[in-house]
């Protein structure tokens, strides 16, 4: 994903700098929506390790709610 990411990258930062050097309106329009694809790429490519890095009681929420009834004790 990471490759992918910068093939979409680096092209559309160029066609940017010309179209803005240029002013070519349709560049800027390609160049764009590159960037916006490749920060969307780069959001799927974070997305999957946000489950590592999950606040814990988010994972384990039976035992947070066994540790506040007060354990294993029966009434």
């Amino acid at each position: 994903m990471k490759k992918a990411q910068m093939i979409i990258a680096i092209p559309s930062g160029f066609l940017l700098i010309f179209s803005l050097l240029t002013s070519y309106k349709a560049g800027q329009f390609f160049a764009m929506a590159g960037l916006f694809i490749t920060l969307l790429v780069r959001q799927v490519r974070l997305w999957k390790y946000g489950t590592i890095l999950d606040h814990p009681s988010r994972r384990y929420d039976g035992e947070v709610e066994k540790e506040l009834d007060g354990g294993d004790s029966e009434e």
